[in-house]
């Protein structure tokens, strides 16, 4: 019996880069996820090169593939991962923002999505305020602000938590007023929540209002909880 020697990861990652120009869907995806799962950084330019894959399943495991060699990536591979919160697939502009939240990307790079925020689809408002909200760049408290007019409450509600994740006491007052004036719940129950993690004794009057008179449960549970947590600190 001839006993054969292990690939090296490279020599794998070698073997998996011609995979993703295979003619067959199925094993260009195959060939993303494992180069994915390898997290070789010599994968970085084919798997870069493979977000413009027709299929949008290419697309998106090639995007979580770069998600996990975020550390190694460098600022072209980064720049492509952003251009993509316009992708038309709500899978791979989803994938976009979790591979961004695990990159160490500069401020420089990420800023143009503020400035694409405007003239964007609504879809992809979504996504750029989904991912600013996983960083903490000041330039992001304007264009949170700006969101919060949007009338899509999940877009409103995205950005009530990125500016709890940016921690910015000027949105602290914001939180407070779509705590007790939002029309939806799920931008009441993050404001609530949101004043809990830092609000302090001005916030109180707020979230008792909204304990007493909210009609949603959701939001007088995060209330409620809110106060313990800010009476608790005091």
């Amino acid at each position: 019996m001839v006993e054969t020697t292990p690939e090296s990861p490279d020599q794998v990652t070698e073997r998996l880069i011609v995979l993703l120009r295979d003619p067959q869907p199925d094993t260009r995806r195959t060939a993303a996820l494992s180069l994915g799962k390898i997290g070789n950084p010599q994968s970085i330019s084919a798997l870069v090169s493979a977000l413009s894959d027709p299929d949008d399943e290419v697309r998106q495991w090639s995007t979580w593939a770069l998600g996990n060699l975020g550390s190694s990536l460098p600022k072209e591979a980064l720049v492509s991962l952003v251009q993509h919160v316009a992708d038309p697939s709500d899978s791979v502009r989803q994938a976009v923002v979790l591979a961004l939240s695990q990159t160490t990307i500069s401020e420089e790079v990420i800023q143009v999505l503020a400035e694409a925020y405007t003239i964007s689809t609504h879809a992809t408002q979504l996504t750029i305020i989904q991912t600013l909200a996983q960083f903490e760049f000041p330039f992001a408290y304007a264009l949170f602000l700006q969101a919060l007019k949007s009338p899509d409450p999940l877009i409103r509600q995205t950005a009530i938590a990125g500016l709890g994740e940016l921690g910015d006491p000027r949105g602290l007052l914001v939180m407070r007023a779509h705590l007790l004036q939002d029309s939806n719940v799920g931008v009441r129950s993050e404001a609530a929540f949101r004043l809990g993690k830092l609000g302090g004794q001005a916030d109180m009057p707020a979230l008792r209002q909204a304990k007493e008179t909210d009609p949603t449960p959701n939001v007088h549970f995060w209330a409620t909880w809110s106060l313990e947590q800010i009476g608790s600190e005091t």
